[in-house]
């Protein structure tokens, strides 16, 4: 099985992506930081990332590793991860607090292809809703903690240009060699 990581900056279309490749046959994994967010918010809880950020990041990266842990029963030959636990070791260093030893052990675990697709900040489609409350520019040191983190735990960085959603799923694809 190869699992593939998506990472970049929030609202920079690694949802759509996703979307696209879901609707291509791909096994997909969504974003589950958006997923907690949605819940905490219905359910008048505070881990969110602008409430209890610590809260967040630590059920971010415990959720996170089990959808990996998950896909790994599955029969898929591809899973694309629309954002891993990586994204909770970054948005460690956004807040500042200090990463676990447990945490990174538990990420050490685990790896994804070594090329992870990456997508930039790009201001002209991003945008606010209930799940994202942050600025732009937060999402530019999203981004920059995002690509730090992976490539300091090893993964080729390969960015995915501005392009329609079919043309950067096309692009993705084809640079898998899917």
């Amino acid at each position: 099985m190869v699992m593939v990581a998506m990472t970049g900056a929030s609202g920079a279309g690694k949802s759509s992506i996703a979307n696209e490749l879901l609707a291509r046959g791909f096994a997909v994994q969504m974003e589950v930081g958006r997923q907690i967010v949605s819940e905490q918010i219905a359910t008048s809880s505070t881990n969110t990332p602008f409430q209890n950020a610590v809260g967040f990041r630590d059920l971010l990266f415990v959720r996170s590793v089990a959808a990996y842990d998950r896909w790994i029963q599955h029969k898929a030959p591809v899973v694309f991860f629309d954002r891993t636990f990586i994204e909770a070791l970054a948005f460690s260093h956004i807040i500042g607090e200090p990463i676990s030893t447990s945490m990174l052990h538990e990420a050490q675990k685990r790896s994804f292809h070594p090329v992870a697709f990456v997508c930039s900040p790009w201001q002209e489609i991003y945008r606010k809703d209930n799940e994202r409350s942050h600025d732009f520019e937060f999402a530019k040191r999203d981004y920059d903690a995002n690509c730090k983190s992976y490539s300091n735990a090893g993964y080729e960085l390969i960015e995915v240009p501005k392009l329609s959603i079919e043309e950067r799923a096309d692009f993705v694809l084809e640079n898998m060699a899917l």
